[in-house]
């Protein structure tokens, strides 16, 4: 991949008109990518597939993926027919492929939703998940059969301009496949210092494979929230920041001097779903090490860090600020250009 590129995720929980408000000012600024992840059932308007496409139908080039789908609660093939068909809405208004499938294994929260508990041998599913989309998007038949998800005799029509599959993980194992057979990885790594032990394994998965690094693109999800009123931006960042330190593991916690009784007690709050309770506990040291967060200045600084750890893109994820379309015009025209 040849630069550094710059996206925004989009929650599919929000009203579809204030996603696609902020897809179109996205692309108006000249960002490349949009991401939906998938929440699985939740409330109040969430579906990754139906966002997505509406984003797909209602911009012209800017490339949209999912940011993650995983295999327990979407059959492979289901997902590879969803986005052939995103594919091709894409392609209504752009004479280049604009879809990005990426896949993963899914918290354990979102598919425990749809009853699934105990999961085995998760990472080779991945890859049998991964290959039999890959051979579907070639326009082969597909049967496999595993203890996830089952494939009988399907075909669909070959797609029209390879549709990138990108792999969302941060295990050791998930970054080896990754680097083995992906076309992407997608971290969601909060911290920038962290990103090269996640670079370590996807290297074994590139020398394992033959492949070089330049052989996919990197992509690191991170929290931002840009005001040209510091305090604003802080403020905006808060609760999204208590949930990334409930779920910060103790180690890391421990490592980068977090107050551990606090995060507890804001891993407690989150918990009981009282996240205005948890905004007020978190602090300074938590919004610097967790989040970008501040004026643009600020930001232009934080991202710097990320992106001298070797990542390809930034995807921006919401709060964006303490408004969000003013926001993206800031990073636009604030940030991006000073990286």
């Amino acid at each position: 991949m040849k630069g550094t590129s710059f996206g925004i995720s989009i929650e599919p929980s929000w009203p579809q008109a204030e996603c696609l408000k902020l897809a179109i000012r996205a692309e108006k600024f000249g960002l490349s990518n949009v991401w939906v992840p998938d929440g699985g059932a939740s409330s109040p308007f969430s579906d990754t597939i139906v966002t997505l496409a509406a984003i797909a139908s209602n911009t012209n080039k800017i490339k949209f993926g999912s940011a993650i789908l995983n295999f327990y609660t979407r059959n492979p093939a289901q997902i590879a027919s969803s986005f052939l068909a995103l594919s091709d809405l894409g392609f209504l208004s752009s004479k280049s492929q604009r879809a990005i499938l990426g896949i993963g294994l899914g918290s354990h929260y979102n598919v425990s939703k749809f009853g699934i508990f105990s999961r085995k041998g998760m990472v080779q599913n991945l890859r049998e998940a991964i290959e039999s989309i890959q051979q579907l998007f070639k326009g082969e038949e597909v049967s496999i059969r595993t203890d996830p998800f089952s494939i009988e005799r399907v075909r669909l029509s070959k797609c029209r301009g390879k549709i990138p599959i990108y792999v969302g993980s941060s295990s050791p194992k998930g970054l080896r496949l990754a680097g083995e057979i992906s076309d992407g990885i997608i971290l969601t790594e909060r911290i920038a210092s962290e990103i090269q032990e996640k670079l370590k394994h996807v290297e074994l998965g590139l020398a394992y494979s033959s492949r070089k690094r330049t052989d996919l693109e990197l992509v690191n999800s991170i929290v931002i929230s840009v005001a040209n009123d510091k305090k604003k931006a802080n403020d905006a960042a808060r609760i999204t920041c208590g949930y990334l330190a409930a779920w910060l593991d103790e180690a890391l916690s421990t490592k980068y001097g977090v107050d551990e009784e606090k995060r507890r007690e804001i891993a407690s709050r989150i918990n009981i779903g009282d996240e205005k309770g948890a905004a007020k506990l978190v602090d300074q040291r938590m919004l610097d090490l967790l989040t970008i967060s501040g004026t643009p200045e600020e930001c232009v600084e934080k991202c710097k860090e990320h992106l001298n750890q070797g990542i390809d893109q930034i995807a921006f994820c919401e709060p964006f600020g303490p408004n969000k379309a003013e926001a993206i015009s800031l990073i636009a025209k604030k940030v991006i250009p000073r990286l």
